[in-house]
């Protein structure tokens, strides 16, 4: 095997003195971490190493570095994977460790790939370790949404014996807040939720639909009333007309019937052409 020498300077108490080291000129090195030899260009050259290169590969050195890094300051706040390979089309999930096709992760418009930061089996897991720091499901929505917790709903609910505060009809299933301040308000009916969003919350346009209805109310009293005067003046103006349905005539007052003396058989007879000449 060719060899090749160097020249090594090192100070010893006040006097320097430089040697020649001749070492092997080497093609492999053995890697203590990958545990079998690597050719020598995968290692980075060490001027305090024996041979001149560092005593692990240079993936398994910057592994050994990054884990160093993290034990003094902490993890890196941004979770990237490291050392994997990650194809077009794919991501790697920091959870699970995988490297997943886009299919596998939810969209996500605020991402530079578009898609979520991990995979929709561990997205739900952290959704339901979450809800359950804050007491469940319901309580993560009402907190969300509303800033009051399940029980604080469920008070409001009994107090409102379970029926809407507005209609006092139908039970009441939703929480109606306030959308310039967000305080809560009461529980409603789906109607009447529904109608104040209509309506904007905006008392004055309420007033108005409130007044509407009992302008046009009492206007269809008032017509109702006209008719049924109209309709009993009519009738008092035909005292003679017979009730609806009757097949009777009326009889003729004040007129009498004249008799000509003769008989209903000779009236017959007359009509026959036997009369007398």
């Amino acid at each position: 095997m060719p060899r090749t020498s160097f020249a090594r300077t090192y100070k010893k108490g006040v006097s320097e003195r430089s040697c020649s080291v001749s070492l092997p000129l080497m093609e492999t090195k053995f890697c203590r971490d990958c545990g079998e030899d690597r050719p020598i260009d995968e290692f980075t050259r060490n001027k305090n190493s024996r041979d001149g290169y560092a005593f692990y590969c240079r993936a398994h050195a910057r592994r050994r570095h990054r884990a160093s890094r993290d034990d003094r300051v902490g993890p890196p706040r941004r979770r990237h994977p490291r050392d994997i390979a990650v194809p077009a089309g794919h991501k790697w999930c920091p959870d699970c460790g995988e490297v997943l096709p886009f299919e596998s992760f939810g969209r996500n418009a605020a991402s530079a790939t578009g898609r979520a930061s991990y995979c929709k089996p561990c997205h739900n897991v952290r959704g339901r370790k979450s809800k359950d720091l804050v007491g469940g499901e319901r309580t993560y929505h009402l907190k969300r949404r509303y800033g009051i917790t399940a029980e604080e709903a469920d008070a409001m609910l009994e107090a409102q014996g379970g029926l809407c505060a507005i209609c006092r009809a139908a039970p009441a299933v939703h929480v109606d807040h306030d959308h310039s301040s967000g305080i809560v308000r009461a529980l409603l009916c789906f109607n009447c939720n529904g109608g104040l969003g209509q309506f904007r919350d905006d008392p004055v346009v309420l007033q108005r639909a409130v007044f509407y209805l009992q302008h046009h109310a009492q206007e269809q009293a008032i017509a109702r009333l006209v008719e049924a005067s109209a309709a009993e003046a009519d009738a008092a103006s035909r005292p003679g007309e017979p009730p609806v349905g009757s097949q009777r005539r009326p009889a003729a007052r004040g007129t009498s019937t004249r008799s000509t003396g003769r008989t209903s058989g000779a009236r017959r007879r007359e009509q026959a052409g036997e009369g007398d000449a």
